[in-house]
């Protein structure tokens, strides 16, 4: 079943719109990749029938929608957020606990550190390729280490 949402402030509603808080913003170019935590409440507008399978699809309003704006409410907009996503589909979706939690081998040191070898800088692999190209050699093996 789908829900479509409507979110339209009347005039006597507007105060409930939220969004007003960030909405210089949410037309700045800069931040246009920026995400915004938030409360919404929603009510039920109006549904329709469709006429081949008979099968209703709900429009609800935006009632209010308030958005957080200090880090303490962010963290509890976004732990709720995830805690009624996972509960709701199963897929728990929060972010690592920190960045180890997400390297190979759960955190561990990388063994080619631990042997003494590194890898190459871009300075390096630069001249590298700088110096297979002068003598017509491809800049690059067919994976693309550098030869």
């Amino acid at each position: 079943m789908a829900v479509n949402i409507s979110a339209t402030f009347s005039k006597k509603d507007r105060p409930r719109n939220g969004l007003d808080a960030i909405a210089a913003k949410l037309v700045d170019d800069d931040l246009q990749q920026a995400e915004y935590w938030g409360v919404v409440r929603v009510r039920p507008n109006f549904y329709k029938v469709s006429a081949e399978d008979g099968e209703r699809t709900a429009t609800v309003e935006i009632a209010h929608i308030e958005v957080a704006l200090d880090e303490a409410d962010i963290e509890a907009t976004r732990s709720l957020l995830q805690r009624r996503y996972k509960d709701r589909t199963g897929i728990d979706d929060a972010p690592p606990a920190d960045l180890f939690s997400v390297l190979p081998g759960d955190g561990q040191a990388d063994p080619a550190a631990e042997s003494g070898t590194t890898e190459a800088g871009a300075d390096e692999l630069m001249a590298r390729r700088a110096e297979r190209k002068a003598a017509g050699l491809p800049a690059f093996s067919g994976d693309g280490e550098p030869l």
